[in-house]
Parts: structure tokens; sequence; C-alpha cells
């Protein structure tokens, strides 16, 4: 897809590469004391739940977070789920995964391009950031939203640390990107996410560590969204605002169970927020986002996974489905077995 220069002029580089690196920097704030959704959606929307549920049964590798991956006389490779979160739970990896870890030639994660790096990517090609992130015209939130929604989008944003003026200028699915965690779960440095803690060990052992997608690509992927499902991901972004540690909460509670089934018909469901209207995430996002990054991931891992001793970190929603990585290197003739 070619890229279109954006309309905004006059807009402070600085502050988007500010922007971008708060997105992509590891470490928590401070505890979220969030509670899970689930028994509220099975207490408010039964039949809500019940999909959820039966969905989840019937998802292809539904089960599990940690995979070995074997084909012919190669050494096993490893797919493991994470959650780009700091909390405890999802960052003190079990002694099976550390031990996998310890075996493997090659970490692969979704990006290496986080903190320096990635400040360095934006600075060399500033061009190519600018139109990744910065929306024309008819895709900015003042454009889309009424006059309310974009100033509580103004005030989110501030209370991201970003410059308001950021709302205007920011394309729709940079924003929800931005926003997507409580101020609890921002990262600020304090604490490595999985994914970097998982690579600080990696490279503490020797191994080499390779991303599987740029930033450019994670961002392009999400691109040209129809303004219907730009608008509809605005007001989700701002109807989950309230409720965002319950989200992280219920995520959290879902990986704890290994339920990512579970936790993906949940993100999917029209009733991800029981009696908040417009909380559900457009579907077209969704697809985006998870299924069609799922294919160049596969695609970039295959080649490494060749001769074995690979393990690949990325995102637990990736890992299940009919479109899920397992699901695809299963195609690809590896036998996948679940660890644990």
């Amino acid at each position: 897809m070619a890229r279109r220069e954006p309309a905004a002029q006059g807009v402070r580089y600085g502050a988007v590469i500010a922007a971008i690196l708060c997105f992509a920097a590891g470490g928590a704030r401070a505890a979220c004391s969030g509670h899970d959704l689930f028994p509220l959606i099975e207490e408010k929307a039964p039949e809500a739940f019940a999909a959820i549920k039966a969905q989840a049964a019937e998802t292809p590798f539904g089960r599990g977070t940690f995979f070995r991956l074997s084909r012919g006389d190669d050494a096993p490779s490893y797919l493991f789920g994470t959650l780009h979160l700091a909390d405890p739970r999802v960052t003190d990896f079990r002694p099976s995964v550390v031990a996998a870890l310890d075996a493997s030639k090659t970490l692969a994660v979704e990006s290496v391009e986080t903190g320096a790096r990635l400040e360095s990517v934006i600075r060399k090609d500033p061009k190519a950031m600018r139109a990744a992130v910065l929306a024309d015209a008819a895709e900015r939130a003042r454009t889309l939203l009424d006059r309310a929604d974009f100033a509580a989008l103004k005030a989110l944003v501030a209370a991201a640390g970003m410059k308001a003026s950021a709302a205007g200028e920011l394309k729709p699915a940079v924003l929800a990107l931005l926003l997507d965690l409580p101020a609890c779960a921002r990262t600020n440095g304090a604490r490595p996410y999985a994914d970097q803690r998982i690579a600080a060990m990696a490279r503490a052992r020797g191994l080499k560590v390779v991303g599987l997608e740029t930033m450019i690509e994670q961002l392009d992927s999400l691109d040209g969204l129809p303004p219907d499902e730009s608008r509809a991901l605005l007001v989700s972004t701002l109807r989950q605002a309230s409720e965002a540690e319950d989200v992280v909460e219920t995520t959290i509670a879902r990986y704890v169970e290994q339920d990512t089934g579970a936790l993906l018909a949940w993100m999917r469901s029209p009733d991800f927020i029981p009696g908040v209207v417009g909380a559900a995430t457009p579907t077209l996002f969704l697809d985006r986002l998870i299924s069609g990054r799922n294919q160049r991931m596969a695609a970039r891992a295959l080649p490494l996974l060749a001769g074995g001793g690979v393990f690949i970190a990325v995102g637990a929603t990736h890992l299940p489905g009919k479109e899920g990585l397992l699901r695809l290197f299963e195609e690809q003739g590896f036998a996948v077995e679940r660890v644990e």
C-alpha cells in the first residue's frame, strides 16, 4: 500500500516521536486494581457469556500459552504467548519456559525496535514515520467524533502524558494503541514487560534476537480503515477508558488460566464490557491487528524454524484460532504439542 504524505502541517515531530516511544517502552508505574469482568458478563449478559464460552471451546489451540514445534529430525522449536504487560503474573516465567529458552539458539519477537533503537529508526526515516502515524484531514479524530467525544479524547491523551494536540493529529489506530492501557499499566521504564524481559534473558544467554516485524509494518497493517470503523475504534477507546483496569485484569485472568480461546472470543464479543455501549473494539481492527499480522509473522518465522532451536515469543492472541500461528505452522508440517 502506497503511503500518502499527511495533510497536517506544522506538526511538532518531537511530540510524535515521544508518543511512539511511550507506546514502545517498557515498565509499569504501579499495580492495577481492576476486577475480572467475566463474572459480570455471566450475570448481566448470560447469552454473550455462553457465546464466548462456546467460541472458546471451538477455537483450535484455544488452551495453552506454550507449545513445542517439531518437524523431521530438526531440534525442537518453541512458541510462547506473552502479554505486553509488566505484571508479575505475566513476567514470572515458568521453569519450562526458561529451560526451553536455555536450549535455543535464536529468539524471535514481534519487533526489536524499542527504546533507543526505535528512536534511531524514527530519526533515520522521519517521513515514513510521519506517514504511518499522522492522519489526513478526513481521518482526524476531530472530523470523526462529535464535540463532546473529541474533548474527552483530548483529555485522555493529555492524561496519558502526551500533548493534547496529538488527539487531532494522530491516526485513529495509532491513538487506540497509545491509549490502550490505564495509567497503572502504562510503561515508564521501571519494570520490563514480558517481551522485553524475555529478550533481555535471551541476550544474556548469548542468543541471537530478531524481530518478525518493523514498527512501520505494524502501523501500516492498521492503515486505511473506513471512516465508520475509525470512528467506532475511537469511541470504543473512549468507552473502555473508565473500565481499563478491569480490562487489564480480565486479560491477565484468562492468560493465567491459559484460556487464550476465551480471551480471543471476549475481545471480539459485542458485550465486551456489560452495560457500556460502544465499548466493543471493531472487528476489522482486530482482524488487522491479529489475523492479518499472523500471516507475515509466520512467513518471517519459517526460514528461522528450518534448522530448529528457535524460541518465538509473541502476543498470546496470535497463537489460537483457524488463522492463528499454531495452525499456520501445523499447515507447514510442524507437529504442535502443548508444553505442560
